[in-house]
């Protein structure tokens, strides 16, 4: 194909352009033709009004001449208009079928695109973040409630993050005490614990301070320093121990995921809510 030969968008685009135009003359044709109706309708009142009036002197041969070139020139804009109609038609049918060649090269190009190039996706909504909860109810003569979950992270972006990071924040603080496989980074070496069972290192320096005064867990992964796309973090088995008294109305844990993309913290989907009469 010649590079100068147009394409079929091309004929398509300059289709849509032709036709709007007609469409615009056949709008400005039918005004005409309403405006010479008004004005003959008006000549014919006239006509009729001065032969009442002035039957004596006026001459309805001249309004007769008058009128009959007045219906003459309306004919001529009928016949105009009927015109603009069928050409109008003609290309409303020469684009129509052109149409669906056009369609199926534009799909073919978007699909060319698509597998191309992947889609990207760095959104906050496309990182999941959420806990699993069981809770077991003490029995009449125990004065704690305990409670086992999970924490579940996936990365549905289409990038790596980074240093990924935990905050747990219970509510009020100090009213509970979480546990799991944590351990503090300066026991790692000396820790008798199997490497392999040393899963997340508290990430604040002075985190027992943290715990004490806001209720925040912060931790961080000892070996899973990023997390890739389509991958998943877990913190799993961990236990919340809540001491019942008649002071213990409501608990409440809440969680918040972090990384060096996503500083300001991604909370979690959902959290628990612990009511007591």
């Amino acid at each position: 194909m010649s590079r100068n030969s147009p394409s079929p968008k091309d004929d398509l685009t300059q289709l849509k352009q032709k036709l709007i135009h007609y469409k615009s003359e056949i709008r400005n044709v039918q005004n005409q033709l309403k405006s010479y109706e008004r004005a003959l309708e008006r000549e014919k009142e006239n006509t009729s009004f001065w032969k009442k009036k002035h039957a004596e002197t006026l001459s309805t041969s001249e309004k007769e001449v008058e009128i009959e070139e007045l219906e003459k020139e309306l004919d001529l804009l009928r016949n105009e208009l009927s015109e603009q109609k069928i050409i109008a038609e003609a290309f409303r049918e020469k684009a129509s079928r052109k149409q669906p060649v056009i369609e199926e090269k534009i799909v073919e190009k978007v699909i060319e695109k698509i597998v191309e190039k992947p889609i990207e996706r760095f959104e906050k909504s496309d990182i999941l973040c959420f806990f699993q909860h069981s809770i077991l109810l003490p029995e009449q003569d125990e004065s704690e409630l305990m409670m086992f979950g999970n924490v579940i992270i996936q990365n549905q972006t289409s990038s790596t993050l980074y240093s990924p990071t935990l905050c747990l924040k219970m509510k009020p603080t100090a009213s509970a005490m979480l546990s799991g496989k944590i351990i503090d980074e300066k026991d790692i070496e000396a820790s008798s614990v199997p490497s392999s069972s040393l899963e997340w290192r508290y990430a604040h320096p002075k985190w027992n301070e943290k715990i004490q005064n806001d209720g925040e867990y912060w931790i961080k992964p000892i070996k899973q320093t990023v997390l890739k796309p389509k991958g998943k973090l877990l913190f799993d088995s961990f236990q919340v121990v809540i001491p019942l008294s008649t002071d213990t109305t409501s608990f409440i844990l809440e969680g918040f995921f972090y990384s060096e993309e996503w500083q300001e913290g991604i909370p979690f989907l959902n959290k628990v809510v612990l009511n007591f009469p």
